[in-house]
């Protein structure tokens, strides 16, 4: 183990929440003057860097918001908390994130990028907020986190060690989003974009196409138990299912096909910050696994295949459907059930549906082989962090 000084976050950062001017829509401005908005959806799995902003605020807005600068990192507080962006421009925040503005000379951006979002960090983080119904970051909690603090130099020879191994694993990220970028084109070939339904299609409702909705389970999960569980945070916003970082739980035999999904299966987000709320995917596996509370089962009847669904949700149209109608409260947003069943959709024949399935079926075999490198780099790359926080590089 390393003998470098051990720090608590807030005598290294000053850490505070960010702000919502209400009602948001009445701040949205297209004018010279005004102020980026910063969303988690500005954020990219591919980049350390949250450059651009897809919206601004008028200036009346910033004292209800909290200015950041270049240079301050962002962590996403709500649910599937913790990762962190280093800001590389000015622009005022939600409630959905939380600011850490270096407070002292020796901080390598770099260097502290990768250990705040290091698996012993986000292990902390859960740890701390462990027992709550919403695991939310908040100010108290991430000024308690102590960290190792190396001097500059060695921040510095670490961060560009792990800055190369990252590399390896952005270009493979790369790969899988060109390919995801092929799903939607497909999609939009056979079907027409959602948002004008030019091959006029019959009209009809997520809820007529579904055999069931259920709600997960809200036991406790931990390291140990019969099976694995998916969370929130194992759901992409492109639609595909991770199983890295899974917990594990056991059911009563009354409740195991209750609490469990089967291949063909789709997932929905139903709780999340406003920007996640409504990831869905289409799960596909060996076993039953698991799933959690704040997500929804939807399981589809003959007149549907699920690949169709879970696409029209993940595409811009399905996204901006679902954005219009979740309810937020406290930087949360909510769509239930019901909600999700009463969304209108296109309905095609289903021959042409089972047809777009068998494509992405093909196109998720191809994904199979970048998917799997990726979790071994993904592997590789932990194991050498652990080892850099640790002082053993």
């Amino acid at each position: 183990m390393s003998s470098w000084p051990i720090h608590k976050l807030d005598e290294i950062f000053e850490i505070a929440r960010g702000g919502s001017p209400r009602p948001i829509d009445k701040f949205i401005t297209d004018d010279d003057d005004g102020v980026n908005w910063i969303m988690i959806g500005d954020a990219s799995s591919s980049s350390k860097y949250i450059r651009h902003t897809k919206k601004k605020i008028r200036p009346s807005g910033v004292s209800k918001s909290r200015l950041v600068k270049p240079g301050d990192f962002l962590l996403t507080n709500s649910m599937s908390f913790g990762h962190p962006y280093i800001l590389d421009t000015h622009g005022c925040i939600h409630d959905g994130w939380l600011v850490l503005s270096p407070k002292i000379n020796n901080v390598d951006q770099d260097y502290f990028y990768h250990l705040l979002g290091s698996p012993a960090i986000f292990r902390e983080f859960e740890r701390l907020a462990a027992g709550a119904t919403v695991k939310n970051l908040n100010i108290d909690l991430v000024k308690s986190v102590e960290v190792a603090l190396p001097p500059l130099d060695e921040q510095k020879r670490i961060a560009a060690i792990l800055d190369q191994a990252d590399e390896l694993r952005h270009k493979r990220q790369c790969a899988i989003e060109r390919l995801t970028q092929l799903s939607q084109a497909i999609f939009y070939e056979m079907f027409g974009d959602p948002s004008t339904n030019p091959l006029k299609w019959p009209l009809g409702t997520i809820g007529e196409l579904a055999d069931s909705t259920q709600y997960g389970t809200s036991g406790k999960a931990g390291e140990k138990g019969a099976f694995a569980i998916l969370r929130m945070g194992n759901l992409s916003t492109t639609g595909e299912i991770s199983l890295k970082n899974l917990k594990y739980i056991n059911f009563a035999d009354r409740d195991v096909e209750k609490y469990t999904v089967r291949t063909g299966d789709i997932l929905f987000n139903r709780t999340n910050s406003p920007d996640l709320v409504g990831k869905t995917a289409v799960y596909y596996g060996d076993s039953p696994i698991g799933f959690a509370g704040y997500l929804v089962r939807l399981r589809v009847n003959k007149t549907a295949v699920p690949e169709y669904i879970s696409a029209f949700l993940n595409s811009p149209f399905g996204k901006k459907v679902l954005r219009g109608m979740c309810k937020a409260i406290i930087g949360m947003a909510n769509i239930n059930a019901q909600e999700l069943r009463s969304i209108i959709i296109p309905i095609p024949p289903v021959e042409l549906q089972q047809r777009y399935q068998v494509k992405m079926l093909a196109i998720r075999a191809v994904f199979d082989a970048p998917m799997k490198h990726k979790t071994t780099l993904d592997s590789l790359f932990q194991a050498i962090q652990n080892r850099a926080f640790q002082g053993e590089l």
